[in-house]
């Protein structure tokens, strides 16, 4: 049987998932390809962030540094030489390599390795890393599954690890799940329908965890009135609302007559869990969030969010929060149509 054959083999029987997935106990190789880390002559300061991220996750974390060049290769295959059985590892984060020099070869090595590309999660990746800097277009990472571990190229600096590291974070439980041939992971978070037919996040300390009332994406047009009385509820003193309206200018460039909005397969449940774990960490709370997609116009609402609590400070925050978390996390990019027949793809900003 060849490698490429070995996809799904030794796998467990598929499963029904009844609640969120969980992390605990699985475990994560980091491999940090560079030369002056690998002979000491610099420090590593990529691989104690991502350690620290994944640990507080819930996994155990394994730390590996392999000099550019061959040595990527050999290491790669050596750490998912499990993954087909129980003993592999579940994700593993490089960091490093992947740039234009002529020694940059992960993502050269991860293509050996993978079974199956992942590729919206590289177009997410540079859709983030692009709302800071132009240079991120220039990684040219990898992303994909062999047996049940999934892999991924970061940059090797610290802001690219950070920029992976807040595209990921929302995607490990689920991509965890899969792996595992769990079925139905996230539905009990895919929200929409009456407040009755929504089960809530858990419960924290002091008071009930917030309540999703609806999340989803549509090509339908959003109204926010729609989205406030959604919310509103007589035990709520405050509702905010957020309307991301579609302006003529971006980027100190102007004539923007409208712009189309792309989403990756996973971005309803990337939004859905977005918007749960944002519910629960604002106890209290009604939340209402849509994102639009398709072709949109000038003056067009792509986000709304709406939010309700018992005081304003605590509704202002939430909202905050959610269309924080849903910019910097759901993959949608938007395709921007200028007067003068230009057009230009950049990361989400509602």
């Amino acid at each position: 049987m060849s490698e490429r054959e070995h996809v799904g083999a030794k796998r467990p029987p598929h499963q029904h998932e009844d609640s969120d997935f969980h992390l605990e106990g699985r475990r994560a190789v980091v491999v940090i390809v560079s030369t002056s880390a690998a002979n000491g002559t610099a420090e590593d300061r990529c691989g104690p962030l991502l350690r620290s991220w994944l640990e507080r996750r819930g996994m155990t974390v394994s730390v590996r540094t392999v000099p550019d060049g061959p040595q990527v290769l050999s290491l790669l295959r050596e750490v998912t030489a499990g993954s087909h059985g129980v003993d592999g590892p579940r994700f593993v984060i490089t960091s490093g390599g992947t740039g234009l020099n002529s020694d940059d070869v992960t993502p050269e090595a991860t293509a050996q390795v993978v079974e199956r590309e992942a590729p919206g999660m590289m177009h997410a990746l540079w859709a983030k890393g692009l709302e800071k800097t132009p240079t991120a277009v220039m990684s040219r990472g990898v992303a994909g599954q062999v047996g049940c571990t999934f892999v991924v190229n970061l940059p090797g600096s610290r802001g690219g690890v950070k920029d992976g590291m807040a595209v990921l974070d929302p995607l490990l439980d689920h991509i965890s799940a899969q792996l595992e041939d769990v079925h139905g992971h996230g539905e009990d978070r895919s929200v929409t329908g009456t407040a009755d037919e929504v089960v809530p996040a858990q419960p924290g300390d002091d008071a009930p965890a917030g309540l999703v009332l609806h999340a989803e994406l549509t090509e339908d047009p959003l109204d926010p009135g729609t989205a406030r009385r959604a919310v509103a509820d007589p035990s709520c003193g405050a509702v905010v609302g957020f309307s991301g309206v579609i302006r003529d200018h971006d980027g100190g460039r102007t004539g923007v007559t409208g712009l189309e909005y792309t989403a990756h397969p996973s971005a309803h449940e990337v939004l859905c869990d977005v918007v749960a774990r944002a519910a629960a960490d604002h106890p209290g709370t009604r939340v209402w969030a849509a994102h639009r997609t398709g072709a949109l116009a000038v003056g067009d609402s792509a986000l709304e969010v709406a939010v309700a609590a018992a005081h304003r400070r605590e509704a202002f925050a939430a909202c905050a929060d959610v269309v924080d978390r849903i910019k910097e996390a759901v993959p949608i990019w938007k395709r921007e149509a200028f007067r003068d027949g230009g057009h230009a793809w950049v990361g989400l900003d509602a």
